[in-house]
């Protein structure tokens, strides 16, 4: 299949700006068609992308069944606040706890995290701000990554380290995908992420500290579905597999033949929307 040669206008949805937290503007983009029987899944985006970069995926999803939803963290993609700061781990939860609140009307939901969005998706299980028996979906999850890469010393200097000095993601476009297309569209997508805050890592780190601290209980009732790449240099996946052991022993894992992380920009990207749907849409009949 041909990949778009796309550039920072890509398509995101119809955009929302009317959630404001804080006196930030946070942005939502909906794919919708308007069908009544349409099931809802809910997106959190990870560290350095943004709901842009799901032009393919909504309308794919859409055509399954699916209507989804994503906000652009505060900070990034087309949202309000500082680029790439986070002041806290409470405010960016509070943020996706008003905006799942606020659908709590549209029907049945299923909630997924991508990358650092898993992380954020965990946080929100264990704080026990996602209903129960909603269906999460963790899709390339950066669980645990802060444990397996610093020892705890580490992690205190990190969160004690607050403020607006920013330092640079230390991660490659190719770490992503290998298709030139979608390289080419994230060389020029101006709203990609590309340096962070101290408080931004030291959020990191404390919501990493939220969802190991409360154990397995809050997961028991939750369905829990795992995407994976086969190669990974972007997500250490046995420390994140670890993580799932002792939280969701019962997660379904799946494993899709792409060689880098973002499964949305690898060829297999189809056989990913197709087993998406499937998740979503079995959720939204039980």
């Amino acid at each position: 299949m041909p990949v778009p040669d796309r550039t920072a206008a890509h398509p995101a949805g119809p955009v929302r700006a009317d959630l404001v937290r804080d006196g930030v503007a946070l942005a939502m983009h909906t794919w919708d068609d308007g069908r009544a029987d349409l099931a809802g899944l809910f997106y959190v985006h990870g560290l350095q992308s943004h709901a842009g970069w799901l032009f393919e995926t909504g309308p794919a999803l859409l055509d399954r069944g699916v209507r989804l939803v994503a906000l652009d963290r505060r900070g990034s993609g087309r949202s309000g606040g500082p680029r790439g700061h986070l002041p806290d781990s409470r405010t960016v939860l509070d943020d996706y706890a008003a905006a799942l609140s606020g659908l709590a009307d549209a029907g049945p939901l299923a909630l997924l995290g991508q990358s650092f969005g898993a992380s954020l998706v965990a946080a929100l299980v264990a704080t026990r701000r996602v209903p129960a028996t909603t269906p999460v979906v963790l899709c390339a999850p950066a669980l645990g990554q802060q444990r397996a890469r610093l020892d705890e010393p580490s992690r205190e200097r990190v969160r004690r380290s607050r403020g607006r000095e920013y330092s640079a993601v230390a991660l490659e476009d190719e770490q992503y995908t290998t298709l030139p297309g979608y390289l080419r569209m994230m060389a020029n997508d101006a709203l990609m992420v590309r340096s962070v805050t101290t408080s931004f890592r030291a959020a990191m780190v404390e919501v990493e500290d939220r969802y190991l601290g409360e154990g397995p209980d809050p997961w028991e009732r939750h369905p829990v579905h795992v995407a994976l790449p086969e190669r990974d240099s972007i997500v250490d996946l046995t420390a994140s597999l670890a993580v799932l052991d002792t939280l969701a022993p019962h997660a379904e894992v799946r494993s899709f033949p792409a060689p880098s992380h973002y499964l949305e920009f690898t060829e297999a990207r189809e056989s990913y929307w197709d087993w998406l749907a499937e998740v979503v849409l079995a959720g939204a009949r039980c």
